[in-house]
């Protein structure tokens, strides 16, 4: 299940950009020929979030074209 791989790499770079702040939303763009189970993928994020700003975040996949992956953008909370 390589998801748990890719989901591990998602978590870091969103954290890795967040800066600190709380992370509310991360929305994925994902092709059909990306090779990714949309729900594993959301399976393995429930675990590899704990404990991390993105813990209660939650995960949009949206349909994408061919082989692509990406992470389209993600909304933290404002900082006080």
């Amino acid at each position: 299940m390589h998801e748990l791989g890719l989901t591990k790499n998602i978590v870091a770079i969103v954290t890795e950009h967040a800066k600190g702040r709380q992370v509310k939303r991360i929305c994925l763009s994902v092709g059909p020929q990306a090779c990714v189970e949309s729900r594993a993928l959301e399976f393995c994020f429930g675990i590899v979030a704990e404990g991390t700003v993105v813990e209660n975040a939650t995960l949009e996949i949206v349909s994408a074209e061919g082989d692509t992956f990406l992470i389209k953008e993600f909304e933290t909370e404002e900082a006080a």
